[in-house]
């Protein structure tokens, strides 16, 4: 891709440069400038190389400790990372088989507007369903349909109603939590709301607005019919226990779950819901086949000791919100997911802010630290497509087979924009070290001196000694003065093989500098470098063709040397 964006530039170029003088003096403008500018990142980059990894790790710690600062003070805040981790997971929990919803969907109101009419029916209906899920054999009914008001045009529906919630008492009824706003207009008394409990600051005379059930057979089993979507209005988590800052209420779904006689007192009070979404839905019949008696003989078992969810999903009629792994979902849906995960202690638990901190950190550290060691291109980007593979692999199969969500995305985040910026600077510090063509117009070299041709064999000279040369060699004489060739045979000819283990440094040495480089050499690490000495006819200038012509033969020259003497010694 970069070659034949290259190629566009030249016909571009070319074309301005004879048609467009004015276009074209532009571009050689610009291309010079940008030439200039990579070049100085370049020179940079080689001189601050270790630094500017180091800066790149701090600047990484300090948005990671943000971000952890920010978790800290929003705890609960929604993370969007959540909601595609839980659409793509390979698996979910299955939906509980004693788990029931019974619908009161499009079916039911076209099966029973010829007998009772349009919605909403006398209250009488409800009653028998009701009435019919316990004679069915259900353990607990959670009846999500409020009375609000009476019926006054049939007051005898009513007392149906008052009479079958007084009888079958495992049946939790809903209250609605209005804004605390208008608590002060109330003459309730949050004491008088059974099951409430009470923190230690709460006051004995004040008032709570909540809509209750106008039947008062029911205000014993009442439970809050809210939910707590998150500020982008998407259901993640539920409230098994409504707390406010004075008392806790109980929810619909504690209720039920107590009169079911389950135990789920160690469950938090505000759990996040772990949807089915990878194992079907909840069990569903239409009110209208219970009414009328038309369920089959294995729902009539599935009734047996099942938690029946009562709930409105015909349009108009039912709510609908957006869940985590759903644009539109029923309330139904999500009070079964919500009564299925207290009952069975499925809820997601998520990793705590700590722990995720820590992870962000060692990702961080851990590149650093390889690319400060200077850890082979190879072993890093191994190592970099290992830890990320982990770090996803953990991600999505803790959230596919456990009950835990162990979202390490922010990990993979920092993972990736570190390996990425330390990549730049060691690709800019290896084009400065090179020469690559166009990075070394920003510091060309002030003075003329010998060419010092430090020629060797890789599986002789190891990287680390070659690495520690230059960058001695670049102390004594300085950056501009210093060429490392360490990729003069590219291509699939049959002798690149050998032909590859040659590497060179190019050292451009001052007559105040030669004995500092002898010196230099003379360490034992050295000893089998091949050091030769020319006098150069063109001044030192990689940029320059000429130069770079002068210097390619006596390259090629130490080259064949090495090579063949090498041979000659395994031979």
């Amino acid at each position: 891709m970069s070659k034949m964006l290259e190629t566009v530039m030249d016909v571009v170029r070319d074309i301005a440069k004879i048609y467009l003088p004015g276009l074209y003096n532009l571009i050689k403008r610009g291309l010079d400038l940008k030439s200039f500018s990579m070049s100085m990142v370049a020179h940079y980059s080689r001189r601050f190389g270790a630094k500017a990894i180091l800066t790149v790790g701090v600047l990484a710690t300090a948005y990671a400790s943000y971000l952890f600062m920010v978790n800290a003070l929003t705890p609960g805040a929604p993370k969007a990372s959540h909601d595609v981790i839980l659409k793509t997971r390979f698996s979910s929990p299955k939906p509980a088989d004693k788990i029931l919803i019974v619908d009161i969907d499009e079916r039911t109101l076209a099966a029973l507007s010829e007998k009772h009419g349009r919605w909403p029916w006398s209250r009488d209906v409800l009653a028998d369903g009701l009435q019919k899920f316990n004679d069915l054999g259900a353990r607990a009914v959670l009846f999500n349909v409020l009375f609000s008001d009476p019926d006054k045009n049939n007051p005898d529906a009513d007392a149906a109603m008052d009479v079958t919630a007084q009888m079958n008492r495992a049946t939790a009824f809903p209250l609605i939590r209005l804004n605390p706003k208008n608590d002060t207009q109330s003459q309730l008394k949050v004491a008088q709301i059974p099951g409430v409990q009470f923190k230690p600051e709460h006051s004995a005379d004040s008032t709570i607005a909540v809509i209750l059930p106008i039947f008062g057979a029911m205000h014993d089993r009442l439970g809050v019919a809210n939910q707590k979507p998150d500020a982008d209005g998407i259901v993640r988590k539920y409230p098994l226990r409504w707390e406010e800052a004075t008392f806790v209420l109980p929810s619909m779904v504690q209720r039920t779950a107590e009169l079911g006689t389950a135990d789920i007192a160690r469950v938090p009070n505000l759990i996040s819901l772990n949807w089915r979404n990878k194992q079907g839905r909840y069990n569903r019949i239409s009110f209208s086949d219970v009414l009328l008696d038309q369920i089959k003989p294995d729902q009539i078992q599935g009734f047996k000791d099942a938690f029946v969810v009562l709930s409105l999903s015909a349009p108009g009629l039912g709510q609908t919100k957006p869940t985590s792994v759903a644009s539109v979902e029923d309330d139904g849906e999500i009070l079964a997911t919500a009564l299925d995960d207290a009952l069975n202690d499925t809820h997601l638990r998520t990793l705590p802010n700590t722990a995720a901190y820590l992870i962000n950190l060692l990702t961080i550290w851990v590149l650093v630290w390889m690319s400060l060691k200077q850890k082979t291109g190879g072993f890093m980007n191994k190592a970099f497509v290992i830890g990320q593979s982990g770090l996803g692999s953990i991600t999505l199969l803790s959230a596919s087979y456990t009950h835990y969500l162990i979202d390490l995305s922010d990990s993979m985040s920092f993972g990736l924009s570190v390996f990425a910026a330390i990549k730049l600077v060691q690709s800019m510090d290896d084009r400065w070290s090179r020469a690559r063509p166009g990075f070394r117009k920003a510091r060309p070299s002030q003075i003329k001196g010998q060419l010092l041709l430090l020629g060797f064999l890789d599986h002789r000279v190891n990287a680390s000694q070659v690495k520690t040369l230059q960058n001695a060699a670049e102390r004594i004489v300085g950056l501009p003065n210093v060429v490392r060739v360490d990729d003069l045979f590219g291509g699939e000819s049959f002798i690149k093989s050998q032909c590859a283990h040659f590497k060179a440094l190019l050292v451009n040495v001052a007559d105040n500098q030669a004995e500092a480089m002898q010196s230099l050499l003379a360490h034992e690490d050295y000893a089998k470098v091949d050091v030769a000495t020319y006098d150069m006819t063109h001044m030192w200038d990689p940029e320059n063709r000429d130069f770079t012509a002068e210097v390619a033969p006596l390259i090629l020259a130490s080259a064949a040397r090495l090579l063949h003497d090498d041979w000659a010694t395994k031979a």
